[in-house]
């Protein structure tokens, strides 16, 4: 009975999430994410070194997902979310479905209009 509660204390264990304990490993995640996003009142300054109070609830955000287990990627999502895509300093940060409809709306839309062009300029006789 005792080696069978040790067994499945160590299976809840080896299941369980894990969560960032180590300050360290935070706290470079914490940059890294940091120097990939700028700040809404200090625009070309990135969030670790603004010190607006918005920056400073980013920070608070980032570490606390961080240390919650988050990965990089969700927490940079989270904030994109919450603040907007202008806090991102990459050019395109994350391609939504929006922004593909948007392309394939306006594609077909072109494409549409060159064919009824093409037809209506070959049903007319032009003399050259």
């Amino acid at each position: 009975m005792k080696n069978l509660f040790k067994l499945l204390s160590v299976f809840l264990l080896l299941c369980a999430p894990v969560k960032a304990d180590d300050a360290a490993s935070v706290e470079t995640e914490a940059l890294e994410i940091a120097e990939r996003l700028r700040c809404l009142v200090c625009s070309d300054e990135n969030i670790e070194a603004a010190q607006d109070e918005t920056a400073k609830d980013m920070r608070f955000f980032i570490r606390k997902h961080l240390t919650d287990g988050k990965a990089q990627d969700l927490v940079v999502h989270l904030l994109l979310a919450q603040y907007g895509d202008m806090i991102s300093l990459e050019d395109d940060p994350v391609p939504t479905a929006e922004n593909e409809e948007t392309f394939i709306v306006a594609a077909w839309t072109i494409c549409f209009f060159a064919m009824a062009f093409y037809i209506f300029r070959r049903s007319k006789n032009f003399n050259a």
